[in-house]
């Protein structure tokens, strides 16, 4: 459920927030479903916040933009370890596009979907060792 107050764009946690929800219910289409549409779509949108997260935390001005192979490039001006996520911030994108607006090439579209959201993965613990303020680990019992 998401929670009782407005969000800001500026404010990082909203979008590691948003982030979070996209990706959480892209898992939950593949385990039901398996590949669809809806969560190719969900995958490239949960590592464009995450990514928003991250620059708007560094005081990034806010761009409107789907394309992460732009976010990576500005990502890179703050931290070069973001440089690992140039192939994946092109494949995601190109896919974004392809399902996202009819008239695109859908044969290959998601055809290795685990392997671009173990990336996500990846790229989530990279912004979540540079910002751990904005991931709180839950108390050890």
């Amino acid at each position: 459920m998401p929670p009782n107050k407005s969000s800001d764009e500026s404010e990082p946690a909203d979008w590691f927030y948003s982030a979070g929800d996209r990706l959480r219910v892209a898992d939950t289409a593949w385990q039901r479903a398996g590949l669809t549409h809806s969560g190719v779509e969900l995958l490239p949108e949960a590592a464009a916040r995450y990514r928003k997260g991250y620059l708007v935390a560094q005081g990034w001005r806010l761009n409107r933009t789907y394309d992460l192979r732009k976010l990576v490039q500005e990502a890179q001006r703050y931290d070069s370890e973001f440089g690992c996520c140039d192939a994946l911030a092109k494949e995601l994108t190109e896919g974004f596009f392809a399902q996202h607006y009819p008239g695109g090439d859908w044969s290959s579209v998601g055809s290795n979907y685990e392997t671009l959201r173990a990336q996500v993965g990846l790229m989530l613990e990279l912004i979540q060792e540079n910002l751990p303020q904005y991931f709180p680990k839950p108390p050890t019992k």
